[in-house]
């Protein structure tokens, strides 16, 4: 019944919207009507027709009264007249073309007159613009044309008045019917409406009936919405929310009030399923594509209120009717079902993704850092330093030191997982933490003074000059504590502090820097894998944020600890306290050991002269690898990316292929894969890949591929020696460092760093070695004497304690050990004016035994050389 009478009201409403719109149009018509009929009295109007018809008379008689004038005098003025007829043809004109006139030109009245005026001004118009003597001649004559003229324009304004007058009346006669037409249609479009306006009354009445009734049915149905215990929320084609039931608003966590009318996707959607939302809802408006819309339950996040994303089962239904379509999402809470399940993915997941990023990280920093050191320290082994001045000569050790600290970095940062895994090997032995504060500042120093910066070193405790610990381990901690420092701080001071507080069993270094400082609440965050803290000079500076996490772990690993105290815009003190008896370090050393077995240096064998193809894309590397091959007697054939290669390969005869992994195109494992597979190649030809890339997971692939060994960038000269004859099975080798360690007896370690004397003897060449050693004992011997001739009335100390530093730079490039040590504290008395004559007999023993372990080392090294 509801149906069919909306369906009768619907007819009703259309039949009445068409009257109302034809009506409508009809006084559109009319009243267009009476515009354009008003617009033709206006214009008529404004024409002044009377006023014109009589003012062309009245120019032609001008004309022809000017025309007789002028023939009458003896200097006629002929441009009076050409003006008059000027005048003249102008009002003809606008007779002969205005629409106002178009009826009186069509008069037969007027007819002959329209010929006659025609033909005057036709014969006329030549001879006003012709010479002056032919107008003087026709002025009688066109006295007697302006007369006719006269005459004809009598007879226009005769019949015009006549005509026009007749017009006014028709149109206002017109107009007049037209209103009355508009006034008729108007009241009948006024009985329609009353008339509309009785049957929505009516309409209105029944409809209260079948409101009553919905209102009931509506009631049933809200209850049984409110009470559910699913999500009920329905949305329009828009996507605004139009209900939000008891159990949404329970769940999402806003009110009915707020939710309604804001689009779902804005209030309930989490942002990464938006897009995805938003294209479903337009391919439903599109074509009705429904991907979820009736295809039962589907699991998807929802979005609360707190900004909490939960999981739910969802159903969506679309309601459609003839005027109305809405969207019914049935959507049930499941995150306590799977909360359990949840948290075991979430942990699996970052498991994965904190072992991915680790590997990519190490990865990058392997090759990004590797090759450019490859280069440097590389290219320093080629240095002849023999004939540099000794400042060079210390610039260049400056530089040789930091690149291998860098690499030691490198190292260190690709072994993170033995941190992790309590796996690190401490090597304990004495050393002198007052020089290596001093190398550190060194290595810092031109980076600081970029930035403005003043590094210092208060005086430490004398007893810290001989402690023991992990030297190298301890270094790589303080050059990531004064680095830090360096890089926030500008135009400022970066002290550092060195004390005992219970002998040497607890030691602390303190790096004090009047920098940025860092928030309370970012304190222990700095110590965290891969945070860096936002701040100015930070953020210029970037870094990977691993720097003082592994600090941290190698202190721990170290029987100490690390931390921080700062305050934003007072600067930071980073304090790392260590145990650095020999007893202590000694056990730190046993821990470690039993994890990790050391390593003994293979022998670097002498090789006879081989044919190395080398395939490398970087010129630097190339370059390098090239002349240290070509130092032992080797032949280089060159290959600048891996395409390349191959086609030397096939070509050529070799012994051994270095070949690089990371290069465009064709990368280093395709290349050795191409080797392998072409018969015209020897298949048992070593490739040695030359990577940057040391990880585990890579060496394996190497292997996969083909390649015979690895040769980890940066390239030295005894590990590519090594390198090159355990891949040729070359086994007569030369004697190296560990062989020459393990013959020397327990004295001569204490004496000299073994690895320091055979680097630089493999380095030099026998001659030059044996020179610049003379020169050192002479040096050593002149500063001996000095030291224990005195003159009674004392040295100067600040020259003493120059000479002293250098002997003690010189000391460190040769590896005398126990006499650099005795240079430094030498150095450290004669700065603060202590008694230098003390030191007299301990510096003549020490360096009596030192001469003799350098001898004892030189005769290891010929025996070496004689067995090789």
């Amino acid at each position: 019944m509801l149906d069919r009478f909306i369906a009768n009201f619907d007819a009703i409403r259309r039949l009445m919207a068409f009257l109302a719109v034809m009506m409508i149009l009809a006084i559109i018509y009319f009243a267009d009507d009476v515009r354009e009929q008003l617009s033709l009295l206006a214009t008529a109007s404004s024409d002044n027709v009377q006023w014109t018809l009589s003012q062309a008379e009245v120019e032609a008689k001008a004309l022809e009264t000017e025309a007789a004038v002028q023939h009458l005098a003896e200097e006629p003025d002929l441009s009076e007249v050409r003006i008059r007829f000027d005048i003249l043809y102008s009002r003809v004109a606008t007779l002969k073309e205005s629409a106002v006139y178009a009826s009186l030109r069509v008069d037969p009245r007027v007819e002959s007159s329209t010929e006659r005026l025609d033909a005057f001004f036709e014969r006329t118009i030549p001879i006003i613009d012709g010479p002056d003597a032919d107008l003087r001649e026709f002025l009688p004559e066109l006295a007697i044309s302006a007369n006719q003229a006269h005459a004809d324009l009598r007879q226009f304004a005769i019949a015009g008045i006549e005509i026009f007058s007749r017009l006014s009346d028709d149109r206002r006669r017109s107009v007049s019917g037209t209103l009355i037409d508009i006034a008729l249609l108007s009241a009948m479009l006024f009985l329609a409406f009353i008339l509309l306006i009785y049957l929505l009354l009516s309409v209105l009445e029944r409809m209260e009936v079948t409101a009553n009734n919905l209102r009931l049915t509506k009631d049933r149905m809200q209850t049984i919405v409110d009470n559910s215990l699913d999500a009920i929320v329905v949305t329009d084609l828009e996507g605004r929310i139009v209900e939000f039931n008891r159990a949404a608003e329970r769940i999402f966590g806003y009110s009915q009030e707020t939710a309604l009318g804001r689009p779902m996707g804005e209030l309930i959607v989490p942002e990464h399923l938006r897009d995805m939302h938003e294209r479903g809802m337009a391919r439903y408006l599109e074509g009705g594509e429904r991907h979820v819309i009736g295809k039962g339950i589907v699991q998807l996040d929802a979005l609360r209120a707190s900004g909490e994303v939960f999981p739910v089962d969802i159903a969506l239904a679309a309601a459609e009717s003839s005027d109305d379509h809405l969207i019914i999402g049935f959507m049930r809470d499941i995150s306590k079902r799977l909360k359990a399940e949840t948290e075991l993915r979430e942990a699996r997941d970052r498991a994965i993704a904190g072992e991915k990023s680790k590997a990519e990280l190490l990865a990058v920093m392997s090759h990004e850092m590797r090759t450019p050191l490859n280069g440097m320290l590389g290219t320093l082994e080629l240095i002849d330093a023999d004939g540099l001045d000794d400042a060079t000569q210390h610039y260049l050790e400056i530089i040789r030191k930091s690149g291998n600290m860098l690499l030691g970095h490198v190292n260190d940062v690709l072994e993170i997982s033995r941190l992790d895994a309590d796996k690190l090997r401490i090597d304990a032995r004495r050393f002198d933490l007052v020089a290596l504060l001093r190398e550190v500042i060194d290595s810092q120093d031109a980076r600081a003074r970029e930035n403005g910066n003043v590094i210092t070193l208060t005086p430490p405790d004398s007893s810290l000059h001989h402690v023991w610990g992990d030297e190298g381990r301890i270094r790589q901690i303080m050059v990531n504590l004064v680095g830090n420092a360096v890089k926030f701080t500008a135009n400022g001071t970066i002290t550092l502090e060195a004390e005992c507080h219970d002998g040497l069993d607890d030691v602390e270094i303190r790096v004090i820097d009047s920098g940025i400082g860092i928030q309370e609440e970012d304190i222990d965050r700095i110590f965290q894998d891969f945070v860096t803290i936002d701040a100015s000079y930070g953020r210029s500076s970037g870094g990977t944020g691993l720097g003082l996490g592994i600090s941290q772990r190698l202190a721990r690993a170290l029987g100490g600890e690390l931390g921080a105290e700062s305050e934003p815009g007072d600067g930071s003190v980073f304090w790392l306290r260590l145990p650095l008896a020999p007893d202590s370090a000694t056990q730190l050393s046993t821990n470690a050991a039993e994890h990790v077995e050391p390593e003994a240096a293979p022998a670097a064998p002498a090789l006879p002269p081989l044919r190395v193809l080398l395939i490398e894309d970087n010129p630097i590397n190339r370059l390098v690898a090239r002349e240290m091959l070509e130092r032992d007697g080797h032949s280089v054939v060159e290959a600048h990316d891996g395409r390349e290669g191959v086609a030397a390969a096939h070509d050529g005869q070799f012994d051994l292929i270095l070949m690089d992994i990371s290069m465009p195109g064709l990368d280093g494992l395709e290349a050795t894969e191409m080797i392998r597979a072409d018969p015209a190649i020897n298949s048992d030809i070593p490739i040695i890949a030359t990577t940057a890339h040391a990880l585990p997971d890579e060496i394996r692939r190497f292997r996969d591929a083909g390649m015979t060994d690895i040769l980890v960038k940066p390239l030295r000269r005894q590990e590519l020696r090594r390198i090159l004859g355990a891949a040729t099975r070359t086994h007569d080798g030369i004697t190296d460092l560990g062989d020459a360690a393990d013959q020397a007896d327990q004295a001569m370690l204490e004496l000299l760093d073994m690895e320091q004397v055979m680097a630089l003897s493999s380095t030099l060449r026998p001659e030059r070695y044996a020179a610049v050693l003379r020169d050192f004992h002479t040096e050593a011997r002149a500063f001996q004497a000095s030291l224990a001739n005195l003159p009674a009335g004392g040295a100067d100390p600040e020259r003493i304690a120059n000479e002293a530093h250098r002997m003690a730079g010189s000391a460190a490039v040769f590896g005398t050990r126990r006499l650099n040590d005795l240079l430094v504290q030498i150095e450290d008395a004669a700065r603060a004016r202590d008694p230098l004559d003390r030191f007299g007999k301990d510096l003549e023993q020490c360096w009596s035994e030192t001469e003799a372990a350098l001898a004892r080392a030189g005769a290891l090294q010929e025996t070496g050389s004689a067995d090789a």
